[in-house]
């Protein structure tokens, strides 16, 4: 009998994106004799490798013309019906027709997905085979997986859960489609967080024994360096509205000694953003881009880096951060998600929700303010809280574990 796999990314293994799957796969690839990955990346070149007893499929998930008209068909599912009604009296929601759109196209997806699944699974296990199947995000692809449990009862059903796939303000519809019957159908559900958990069990004013904490985590790496001349400000993201970066400029040129800031990543509002620096911070700022997540570790570990700053508006706990506190370098944070989880006024500064400049700009001014020998108490207890909590050996052997467990 061996233990095989599916294992359901968005990107992964190709493009730029799902970068913190690189800490996770190893583990994986280790515990399982074989591993299918379906991405939903049709287009990009491979550009990670994957272990060797990895084998790859490509799905799109979107829809096509065709099957996104005939999506109106769906209205005479029962499911749907039941969905509405959870909307309203579960959700206490209004029914909108961006709502019901998005309920009609999730089950049009469950059906093509379904469908290419179940050959999947037939075509690459045998039936005495251990066989999980994964998704990485809580989608419609664990929407497909709760309904394929019908066809596969033996397979075990597994979803992780970041941030947009939890929580229903960080999608334009307000509303994230068949929450009930994949938490009700999968054999578990991951959050990476204990805000994320609370927040789905508010949602429903009950607990469901599906539902359980698996926490991310990166591998050991050594500390950032400490040098005294320059104040190093770090912040790594996407530059896209929900990062908040253009509060983060605001706050710097607030500051009245000298610093320089680097931000890596890149988006839709890097131009705009590279503009605004010029004109309030010239000369104290780079943008460089996106980085393989290799090329991040060994930045932060070879520049010393004084704070890392992630002002997001809306986060799951990001990994960046993680990546951070491994280096020993403190963390000033927004508390939104599951940042309060990893960031506290002992490893570093929790800001509100949504801080201003002005109070960004204390936090930092504060933290270059402290002696020489509290620094290196935050940066002592930085690294201590990803020793604990966000190791990658403890929390994807505790995953691995679990998923093999049920």
């Amino acid at each position: 009998m061996s233990k095989i796999l599916f294992f359901f990314t968005s990107e992964y293994p190709f493009g730029r994106g799902e970068t913190f799957i690189e800490n996770e796969i190893s583990f994986l690839s280790n515990a399982f004799d074989k591993i299918v990955i379906v991405s939903n990346d049709c287009t990009e070149k491979q550009t990670r490798i994957t272990p060797s007893n990895v084998t790859l499929f490509r799905f799109p998930y979107e829809l096509n013309k065709n099957n996104t008209l005939l999506s109106i068909l769906n209205i005479f599912n029962l499911l749907f019906w039941k969905e509405i009604r959870c909307i309203r009296k579960i959700y206490k929601k209004k029914i909108s027709i961006v709502i019901v759109k998005t309920a009609l196209i999730s089950l049009q997806k469950v059906k093509i997905f379904r469908q290419f699944f179940s050959t999947l699974i037939k075509e690459q296990s045998n039936p005495n085979d251990s066989v999980i199947a994964y998704t990485y995000w809580a989608n419609d692809t664990a929407f497909a997986l709760s309904q394929l449990k019908k066809d596969f009862p033996n397979v075990k059903m597994v979803s992780r859960a970041h941030r947009w796939d939890i929580y229903f303000e960080e999608n334009k519809s307000q509303y994230l489609p068949f929450r009930q019957p994949i938490l009700e159908q999968l054999d578990s559900f991951f959050s990476i967080s204990e805000h994320g958990k609370l927040y789905i069990e508010s949602l429903f004013s009950k607990q469901f024994d599906a539902l359980k904490i698996s926490r991310l985590g990166v591998v050991k790496h050594s500390i950032s360096p400490i040098l005294n001349d320059t104040f190093i400000i770090v912040s790594v993201s996407n530059i896209i509205p929900v990062k908040n970066i253009n509060t983060l400029v605001l706050a710097l040129s607030l500051l009245d000694f000298d610093f320089k800031w680097y931000h890596i990543g890149d988006g839709e509002l890097r131009r705009e953003l590279e503009e605004m620096s010029l004109q309030l911070i010239p000369r104290k700022f780079a943008f460089l881009g996106q980085y393989s997540n290799n090329e991040v570790l060994h930045f932060l570990q070879q520049t010393p880096v004084s704070i890392f700053v992630n002002i997001s508006l809306s986060e799951g706990i990001p990994v960046s951060i993680m990546e951070a506190i491994s280096c020993g370098i403190p963390v000033i944070a927004s508390n939104v998600g599951g940042n309060a989880e990893i960031v506290n006024n002992q490893n570093g500064l929790l800001l509100s929700s949504n801080p201003s400049p002005e109070d960004i700009a204390q936090a930092i001014t504060s933290f270059k303010k402290l002696s020489e020998s509290q620094k290196i108490q935050i940066r002592n207890n930085a690294y201590n809280t990803w020793e604990m909590n966000y190791n990658a050996n403890a929390n994807y052997a505790m995953f691995v574990k679990d998923i093999l467990s049920l």
